[in-house]
């Protein structure tokens, strides 16, 4: 019975997952979109902006984070990949070699992250098992069973760290994420999150009427 709530939950999470925004002008625009009407029409101090958007529920955008936060992406350059993107200069974000080329990077990292920390879960508890002598011929099938279920144990928590949520927002995916400009910390980052690469659990937004 646990293993089929486990199985719902995954379905669960599964069913509410979106394409991932990996362009960044596509996410600096959504972010925007997902605020524009709490935005007010006066001018107000950043600290104000950024407490009506969090009193609506809405997460902060990072380039309206204050300047300290690590998260923080600098509005001007912001404006700057907005431009660049109406200029086609962010073309290459569009090509489908580059696409390709970091969704193979994604999925060698996701499958590299498994067999570390799933398969090798497992299998550390049956070479452990031999080095200590604990397991031997007559107990070898208990001990690939106990292997099994710490497999399966280091399954769920590699689901639970790894699966997208709505909190991950301006989070992982801030300035130091997929979408960054600068190709190393690009490519750390979807080393980090491989699966972030590809779907995200916030819905996209869509351009909303502003209202006071």
């Amino acid at each position: 019975m646990e293993i089929h709530g486990t199985l719902l939950d995954l379905h669960s999470i599964l069913g509410r997952l979106h394409r991932q925004l990996n362009n960044p002008a596509e996410f600096i625009r959504d972010q925007f979109n997902r605020v524009a009407h709490v935005i007010p029409a006066n001018v107000v101090t950043p600290n104000l902006l950024r407490k009506k958007i969090r009193n609506r529920g809405l997460p902060v955008p990072n380039y309206f984070l204050d300047p300290e936060d690590d998260k923080q992406f600098p509005p001007h350059i912001a404006l700057l990949v907005i431009l660049q993107d109406g200029e086609k200069e962010s073309g290459k974000f569009y090509n489908i070699f580059y696409y390709a080329a970091f969704s193979l990077f994604a999925i060698v990292a996701l499958l590299l992250r498994v067999v570390l920390e799933v398969i090798g879960g497992a299998g550390a508890i049956w070479g452990g098992a031999e080095v200590f002598t604990l397991r031997r011929g007559d107990n070898a099938e208990m001990w690939r069973w106990i292997s099994v279920a710490i497999g399966i144990l280091c399954f769920l928590r590699f689901v639970t760290l790894n699966a997208p949520q709505i909190e991950d927002e301006g989070d992982i995916l801030g300035p130091a994420g997929p979408w960054s400009l600068r190709l190393p910390v690009r490519l750390r980052a979807v080393c980090d999150h491989p699966f972030h690469y590809f779907v995200r659990a916030l819905p996209p937004s869509s351009p909303s009427k502003k209202h006071d």
